[in-house]
């Protein structure tokens, strides 16, 4: 049975989703804006999502490894140190049963310039800050070595290696605001006759979409 650690482990979002690097957030400084830019506080809302994760089998084929459904509401918009965010709360239910219902608490925003500006995009979970990059209009990026443990979950030796490409494109789809994640990752290991292998494939896809 896959346990509720097994599922913190992976950078679901937005971690997803940037360099992964751990963060404290700090208290408010005294020179900080106090005002929250327009642009955290349009964070705010429910939004809903399906997520698929994806790995190989003992063959070596790409398959579904686990999928799952969830609710996230985002409030609370705030200037914490040199970030302006809201606070998240993301409930998952799970395909097939195997893992009850749970939520996850977070945070997601931006880091504050000098000038009190906007600067790059992070979401916050389970401890680690997630920072993106922006490289288009409405799409952004992170990437962040894939952990050898994390790897070992989705089927690989123990020897393999791996690297993490996301992309997060923001759209509008009927008229809702939907944000579509897949998670590009390459992965190099040694079978089990010493024979040295590489695989490139999708190992998170899904989206979340504001609700009205």
């Amino acid at each position: 049975m896959l346990s509720k650690r097994w599922v913190l482990s992976i950078p679901l979002f937005f971690a997803p989703a940037w360099a992964l690097s751990p963060f404290a957030g700090a208290d408010q400084k005294a020179d900080a804006p106090k005002e929250v830019p327009k642009e955290v506080r349009a964070l705010e809302g429910n939004y809903t999502g399906s997520w698929t994760l994806y790995g190989i089998d003992e063959k070596g084929d790409v398959v579904k490894h686990m999928a799952w459904t969830d609710t996230m509401k985002a409030v609370g918009p705030e200037v914490m140190g040199d970030r302006a965010l809201v606070n998240t709360t993301d409930e998952m239910t799970f395909e097939g049963g195997q893992i009850p219902p749970f939520k996850v608490q977070g945070k997601e925003g931006y880091f504050l310039n000098k000038e009190g500006g906007l600067g790059d995009y992070f979401i916050e979970t389970s401890g680690q800050t997630n920072r993106m990059v922006k490289v288009g209009e409405n799409v952004w990026s992170y990437t962040t070595p894939a952990a050898a443990q994390e790897l070992g979950r989705l089927g690989f030796p123990k020897d393999a290696s791996g690297q993490h490409v996301l992309i997060k494109v923001v759209t509008k789809e009927q008229g809702a605001e939907t944000h579509r994640i897949s998670r590009l990752t390459t992965v190099n290991w040694k079978d089990t006759e010493s024979k040295e292998r590489a695989l490139q494939f999708v190992t998170l896809q899904g989206y979340h979409k504001r609700q009205p």
